[in-house]
């Protein structure tokens, strides 16, 4: 484990910050899990648990593995106090600019300078993040994958005022956590990931809202054609509809032309409150 992060603040216990959660904390990481109420803590302990438990079934690791893991964590409703105690913090909260921007300003006063302040956003540049920071060179983007702790891949996000510390400190904890990692070298809306998968994602929901072939039929296709573990509109519904037509929408506004704009099928999903996984159905019904 590096010898300079050692406490990990994990902010947001939903999907993403659960599972970051999860993956540091059996990296060896003692972590801190924080979110606005305890029935949200609850509910993320509640996930890492059973993902934990999975492991084990798999035979992935054991239940004195997935023991130790779930001892790591400790759960708070209190940002500013937990964020004096940390070594490296992980946002992971809504995907809204102007909720970052706050907690990242709460946090660059509560946390000492040498703190690496880091993003798992999908979207936002890191520089308009950072705004409201005053030490802004210990801010960074760090966007893990969905779901966290399967996916093997983070991207790493530099803003233009990003300190070589900073990128130093993340590559060493991401390659204790055991993830591989790319570099993206600009701060552009999207970053690499997500311009690729938002081309992929809005193309198939066209399809899907044109009535060309069936979910399944699309999916089918990205899975057994090319390769994907996932078929695109099975890994909205996971990712969250309503997170999906926000970013088709952004990156749609920023860049213009087609490529990102979000079909009708998408916003009338959200609309009717189908947000995939989360709320039981979106693209598919889920049980």
């Amino acid at each position: 484990m590096t010898g300079v992060v050692r406490r990990v603040l994990v902010v947001g216990a939903g999907q993403m910050g659960g599972g970051i959660a999860q993956v540091a904390a059996r990296a060896g990481f003692d972590v801190t899990l924080v979110d606005t109420t305890d029935d949200a803590l609850d509910r993320g302990l509640a996930s890492i648990r059973g993902s934990l438990d999975r492991f084990v079934r798999s035979g992935h690791i054991n239940s004195e593995d997935a023991a130790r893991a779930l001892d790591r964590i400790d759960t708070s409703v209190d940002v500013s106090s937990s964020a004096s105690g940390a070594d490296l913090v992980i946002e992971a909260i809504v995907e809204d600019l102007g909720a970052k921007q706050g907690l990242f300003a709460l946090l660059d006063a509560a946390c000492s300078p040498e703190v690496v302040l880091a993003t798992n956003t999908s979207q936002f540049q890191i520089g308009r993040i950072a705004e409201s920071c005053q030490h802004r060179d210990r801010v960074i983007g760090v966007h893990f994958s969905n779901p966290p702790p399967l996916m093997p891949l983070v991207e790493v996000i530099l803003g233009a005022l990003t300190s070589p510390r900073t990128l130093d400190v993340v590559n060493d904890f991401l390659v204790t956590c055991g993830r591989e990692t790319v570099l993206c070298r600009k701060d552009v809306p999207g970053f690499i990931s997500n311009r690729l998968s938002t081309a992929l994602f809005m193309e198939a929901a066209r399809l899907a809202d044109e009535e060309i072939a069936s979910p399944a039929d699309i999916d089918k296709v990205a899975r057994l054609m090319y390769g994907h573990k996932m078929g695109p509109l099975a890994t909205l519904d996971l990712a969250g509809l309503d997170t999906a037509l926000k970013v088709s929408t952004a990156l749609s506004e920023h860049y213009g032309g087609d490529r990102f704009t979000p079909p009708p099928i998408l916003a009338r999903l959200v609309a009717e409150g189908r947000f995939g996984r989360k709320t039981g159905s979106g693209f598919y019904e889920i049980a």
